[in-house]
């Protein structure tokens, strides 16, 4: 029998909640994940914008990141710039319990294992257009 990664897995799990709800939840960092604050995230940033554009028709955006007012109406104006529609900011339409944690299906972050989010929102966009 052969064992199933838990990249697999979490795939699947990505691709069935999108069966039922018709959407994922797609948390994204903003610094140095999709902009880069430092020049030696740059290729890492494009492709995560890339791979998030294509998520798009598949997703709700919820763009998650540290900001005041003024740098947060800069930063969802770049995301748009970038081709990027956050449906939220600094939340997500789903909490969980009756506490502040917002939900994601996916968060793509920097700081959070980031190539791997990216390899496992790739393998479930693979999945997605190939049953189209």
């Amino acid at each position: 029998m052969m064992k199933i990664s838990m990249r697999q897995k979490l795939i699947k799990k990505l691709y069935d909640a999108y069966l039922q709800h018709g959407t994922i939840i797609l948390g994204v960092d903003f610094d140095n994940t999709v902009f880069p604050l430092d020049t030696m995230f740059i290729e890492e940033c494009y492709e995560t914008v890339e791979l998030v554009k294509r998520a798009m028709p598949y997703s709700t955006i919820c763009l998650w990141t540290v900001a005041d007012k003024w740098s947060l109406v800069y930063k969802v104006a770049l995301m748009e710039a970038m081709g990027i529609k956050a449906a939220y900011v600094n939340e997500s339409f789903i909490q969980l319990g009756d506490g502040p944690k917002p939900f994601f299906n996916l968060l793509l972050d920097d700081s959070a294992g980031l190539e791997e989010a990216k390899a496992i929102l790739e393998g479930f966009l693979q999945l997605i257009e190939n049953t189209e």
